[in-house]
């Protein structure tokens, strides 16, 4: 029990001066690293994230989430056996990605308006990417096959609402129908005051955005510049040719596992690295793809844990349904890629991705995105001064 205890209190420190000591001793390493994080925080994460971050928190603190909830309830209660409120953040995890999800149920704990157990059942399939990221970024700029990516896409959503499944008798908490209508609760909504104007409840949406976006951009960095250390070192280079000796015999060779273990630290640089590799065929190279998706890494889920460790929601058991998420994604993507091949109407959802994300105002917002950040940046300021001077006060 005392070597246990010593482990657990002394392997933490170790690791952190491991990488001090990486970092002292591969400055060029650690520092070209760290500027690729910053390429994919800046150029990637902030204008596919912000908007959304900014407008689900707006959401939440307008009350629009509790009354849309009333509406889904019952649909929500049977299938997964939680609230329509809680519903909405898989929607809105769905259409923006990591880590908006974990966050939304982190707040929705925080406030008491669930559950622990409860919860726990949101997180397992309310944290997924977005279609901007796996359409986009991998479908079309990595594997040069948006079909590809809609494919990835639609596994994606299914892996998550099959854990979501796996996860529904979780804690035996079983909802019972409320004795208010639905429209009672709704007018209950609408009559009760506000607690906060429209202003100060904008000015904490953009306060909480960019905090959140400084979070996610300081894990990104963090975790680039691990990965390369430990690449510099050799670890990840000795841990290939470990996992490369069971699959050899499935063809699967040590560029492979190396640049799935890529993914394993930071979903982009994973996605991009099997991407590029010659030796492998295309389904094989969406499946890995689709995992490390699911999965969604160490970055993210440091992100993610990063909320809800300030929660009663157990982490381990997250990072446990994020391992499942990867795998079913993974399964489905290997078994429908023959019948998306064939018969899947990509067309289908290629219009409603373009509806929505391919228009004239996202065009617009993304080729002017350092603009609207400048903006933010400024917002977030003025409203941190007229928070701190109201507290003065």
């Amino acid at each position: 029990m005392k070597i246990l205890k010593l482990t657990k209190y002394f392997f933490p420190k170790f690791i952190v001066f491991f990488l001090i000591i990486g970092i002292v001793i591969f400055p060029e390493t650690s520092i070209d690293a760290a500027k690729n994080g910053i390429h994919i925080w800046v150029d990637i994460l902030i204008p596919s994230l912000l908007p959304f971050i900014i407008g689900a928190n707006l959401i939440v603190s307008l009350k629009v989430v509790d009354i849309l909830g009333y509406i889904i309830n019952p649909i929500t209660k049977f299938i997964f056996n939680v609230s329509g409120k809680s519903a909405l953040v898989f929607a809105i995890s769905a259409v923006s990605g990591y880590p908006v999800g974990a966050k939304l149920a982190s707040d929705l704990r925080l406030k008491k308006d669930i559950t622990s157990k409860e919860s726990q059942r949101l997180v397992s399939f309310c944290s997924t990417s977005g279609p901007l990221f796996i359409i986009g970024a991998v479908g079309i700029g990595m594997l040069k096959n948006d079909n590809l990516g809609y494919l990835m896409l639609i596994c994606h959503y299914l892996g998550a609402i099959t854990v979501g499944l796996i996860f529904r008798r979780y804690g035996h908490e079983k909802r019972y129908k409320t004795e208010s209508s639905m429209l009672n609760n709704i007018k209950s909504i609408i009559n009760t005051p506000a607690e906060e104007g429209f202003f100060v409840s904008f000015g904490n949406s953009v306060i909480n955005g960019v905090n959140t976006l400084m979070a996610v951009g300081g894990f990104v960095i963090v975790f680039s510049v691990v990965f390369n250390i430990l690449t510099s070192f050799n670890i990840i280079n000795f841990i290939s040719s470990m996992l490369c000796i069971p699959f050899s015999v499935l063809g699967i060779t040590k560029e492979v596992c190396s640049a799935f273990l890529s993914g394993l630290f930071e979903i982009t640089i994973g996605c991009n690295n099997i991407s590029n590799i010659n030796a492998i065929s295309e389904p094989i190279k969406a499946t890995l793809c689709s995992f490390i998706i699911g999965f969604s890494g160490l970055s993210i889920l440091a992100q993610c844990c990063s909320f809800i460790g300030k929660t009663d929601i157990n982490t381990n058991l997250y990072i446990f349904s994020k391992f499942l998420h990867g795998i079913f994604a993974g399964i489905y993507t290997f078994l429908f890629y023959p019948l998306f091949q064939t018969y899947l109407p990509t067309s289908n959802f290629s219009f409603i991705y373009n509806s929505v994300y391919n228009n004239k105002a996202f065009d617009c917002y993304f080729n002017n995105f350092k603009i609207f950040l400048i903006i933010t940046v400024i917002l977030y300021i003025i409203f941190n001064l007229y928070f701190i001077y109201k507290i003065k006060d």
